[in-house]
Formats: structure tokens, sequence, C-alpha cells
């Protein structure tokens, strides 16, 4: 039955990844009557799910002949696959980040902040960025290289944003926080653009906490704010090193 849905699902790609030319049409399409199957609900991991087409809109099952065909974008984008359509070759390619040409970011491999993972973004009046000056980054007897990083944390509040690529579902975060007068502790929360907190804790001066998120789906964008003792210049920190994404 596996099989078969798979087979569906290719011959559906037509419907839901473009078109043909006419010179094409005349040699490989072949004219049929089938009819769009509202009937059919989808479950996803358990839970509900309705596959929509490339402008949003609800893209129905199609019934022919005993079969039931799927819109093969919706359902592979859905379950994690990266897929394209090459016009001029008429050539449907599925990456399932196992193997292919997506090897580079496989599913349910950490691969460490860098460059290519994660990117900063500018939050608001707030003064932040990235760092990799190394007294700034010494915790302790730890030396690390780099890190998103936010001063004059105060009672009042600061934070610093950034952001990671599509399709990651699991982060390991590593906070840090250091106070000029190298006492007291600074209180944080990670949350997403909508404001729904996916991770929160205290961090004492020099120290670091690490925090593992399960980002909400299409989340990309993430807000650390870091409230520290009253009247005080501190800084917050978001190291690299420890941190981690997953897809």
């Amino acid at each position: 039955m596996k099989k078969k849905l798979i087979v569906a699902a290719s011959l559906c790609a037509a419907f839901a990844l473009g078109t043909v030319t006419a010179s094409q049409a005349a040699s490989t399409l072949e004219k049929i009557q089938a009819n769009l199957n509202h009937g059919i609900s989808f479950l996803l991991n358990g839970e509900s799910w309705s596959p929509k087409d490339a402008n949003g809109k609800s893209a129905a099952p199609i019934s022919y002949q005993g079969t039931t065909y799927v819109p093969l974008r919706a359902v592979a984008e859905a379950t994690g696959a990266d897929i394209k359509f090459d016009g001029n070759r008429q050539q449907i390619s599925i990456s399932t980040g196992k193997t292919g040409s997506n090897t580079e970011n496989p599913q349910g491999v950490r691969t460490p902040f860098n460059e290519n993972t994660v990117s900063h973004m500018k939050w608001s009046y707030y003064t932040s960025g990235i760092t990799r000056n190394k007294e700034d980054l010494r915790f302790g007897e730890t030396q690390y290289q780099t890190a998103f990083t936010v001063g004059g944390v105060n009672s009042a509040g600061q934070g610093v944003a950034f952001k990671v690529k599509e399709g990651t579902k699991k982060m390991g975060v590593l906070i840090g926080f250091k106070s000029p007068k190298d006492e007291g502790k600074a209180s944080y929360v990670i949350e997403d653009k909508n404001k729904q907190a996916l991770a929160t804790g205290q961090v004492g001066s020099g120290k670091v906490e690490n925090n593992e998120l399960v980002l909400p789906k299409g989340t990309t964008e993430l807000y650390v704010t870091f409230k520290g003792p009253a009247g005080e210049d501190s800084t917050g920190y978001v190291i690299w090193d420890e941190s981690w994404v997953e897809n």
C-alpha cells in the first residue's frame, strides 16, 4: 500500500509542481476522467492536516480507478522532504535528508551554530551583535569563540535576536551573562516572534546555562531577553559554542 501511494503521488506531480508544453502534452500526456475527492481527510503525526497548493489554497486528492493521488509538493514539504521541479527536463527531484543532495544537513542530526545556520537580526533599539573577543568570551576556565551579545542589561531588560533556517525543529542554546561587579544573576526568556516562551531561566554572572528548545512549525526567528540587576550595565550572551540546530 505504501508503494502504491508513493507512485500515485508521483503521477500527480504535474498538478502540484507545474505544467507541460504543448509538444510535451502531445507525446507524454494521456487524457483521463478523474474526480477530486473532498471526502478524504489526513492525519500528520496524529494531528489533522490539510494539503495546500503553492498559493495556499486547499488541494484535494484525486480518485481514479481505485487509486488515490495526492499533491506531491504539499505532502513532501509537510514531511520534511526537499522537492524541486525542472520544467525543461520535466523531472521531479525529492531529497529526504538521508540520501541524495540533502546530505549536508540530514534530518535528526545536530549542526553547530555557525554562519550557515544562524544569523543576527536587528531588534528595536537594542545594541547587539556578534563578538569573537576572547576576553569577553572567557567564562570561568572555559574559553568560548563566538557569541551573539547585547549590552546595557539591567532591570529594564535588553535583548538579542537571531534567525535560523526554515525547517529547524529543535535547538540547543547556551546562554551566558556577565555583570561588571562579577555578582548577581540575570533572568532570561527565549521567545518566538509571536511572544511564545520556548525557554526561561536564570544565569549567574560569569556562568552559562544550556537550554533545549522544540520550535513551533515554521519558526525561524528567536528573541532572547535578559533582565539583570537594577542600575547596572551588564552583558548577555547567546554563545555559539555548544549551541546547535536540528532539522
